[in-house]
């Protein structure tokens, strides 16, 4: 099949796969800049993948992609990958105006409504003692309380949903998907896979050219997310080829998932080597890497990711038994090389 990955597109639809059509929305974070949505032709309408950031310019864009492209067909059915604002944020009104119920993995539905009522991800004080306890300078903790983009802002959520199961298949289009999830990035990542044509619609769990953030949030600080994300990684590994066509959720669609895994493994091994040789024997907070790590400016937003991947790269080095963490007297969480 003829999957060429196109050049980088503005608004509108385009079409990059038989059936399968890319729409590129704008997000509010600096660093994503946009979020791919899919839409694919099934029957006499349209299976919609994922929701974009919930705000009137991205539901003028909906609006219009879907005058222009649908011919009159509706939206039947949508799909949320998971449960992140850019992702779910217009769920709410695409429902609305199609009359549907979401279809999503049981904990990212969970999740969304918790951060919608400012827990979960969103409980900002607690995000902010977290912080400071891993070292945080008042200064980075104040960034963080005056720039965080807040999860209800963006996101507005229907009264019920239909669950994903992996593990099960879906039928669009003519075409059979796989339900795959992944974890580290997000509680239960839902994916699909047509291993007839040998596309994988990945989410947020394969990137081209960026790295999905894997994060330690402050309700399970010894959590080992990335040991939760490399596992995934290795399950994609073994169900795709080196032919799979990829529709990621930023960036450009491409080939080769093998290809790209493997690079995102070494990513990680580095960057674990990385934190190591940065602690030394000295036990350290996980704030005092953030420079060395990221050789960026960060506005408060950032901070949240930042903060939580030195952590996940961290407690992964913990639970390899190369590094050992310690709490002081004071609450202040420090890490050392053993």
């Amino acid at each position: 099949m003829n999957t060429a990955a196109p050049p980088s597109v503005g608004p509108g639809l385009h079409e990059v796969a038989p059936g399968i059509h890319r729409l590129n929305v704008p997000v509010p974070f600096r660093s994503l800049r946009q979020v791919n949505l899919w839409l694919l032709e099934d029957g006499d309408g349209f299976t919609m993948i994922d929701c974009g950031w919930g705000d009137a310019e991205t539901r003028d864009l909906l609006e219009a992609a879907w005058q222009d492209r649908l011919g009159g067909r509706p939206v039947s059915r949508l799909i949320v990958t998971h449960f992140h604002p850019d992702h779910a944020g217009n769920c709410a009104f695409i429902c609305e105006r199609w009359n549907l119920v979401p279809q999503m993995t049981q904990l990212e539905w969970m999740a969304a409504n918790l951060a919608l009522r400012s827990l979960y991800t969103d409980d900002f004080e607690l995000r902010a003692r977290f912080y400071g306890s891993n070292g945080l300078s008042p200064e980075m903790l104040e960034r963080y309380r005056t720039e965080t983009v807040l999860y209800d802002t963006g996101v507005r959520l229907p009264q019920s949903y239909e669950r994903l199961r992996p593990g099960t298949r879906t039928e669009i289009g003519g075409r059979s998907w796989l339900v795959m999830t992944g974890q580290g990035h997000s509680p239960d990542l839902a994916m699909l896979y047509c291993e007839a044509d040998d596309i994988l619609i990945a989410g947020d769990q394969i990137l081209p050219k960026i790295t999905t953030n894997v994060s330690v949030w402050p309700w399970e600080p010894l959590a080992d997310p990335l040991g939760d994300y490399l596992r995934s990684l290795d399950r994609l590994e073994a169900a795709l080829t080196p032919e799979t066509f990829v529709l990621p959720s930023h960036r450009e669609p491409f080939r080769n998932a093998r290809a790209r895994i493997a690079e995102l493994k070494h990513h990680h091994a580095e960057r674990l080597d990385r934190v190591l040789e940065l602690l030394g024997r000295d036990a350290v907070p996980a704030a005092d890497l953030l420079d060395s790590l990221f050789n960026r400016a960060l506005d408060g937003h950032q901070i949240n990711f930042a903060m939580g991947e030195a952590l996940a790269h961290l407690n992964r080095l913990v639970f390899e038994g190369r590094v050992s963490r310690h709490v002081d007297d004071d609450g202040l969480v420090r890490f050392s090389a053993k």
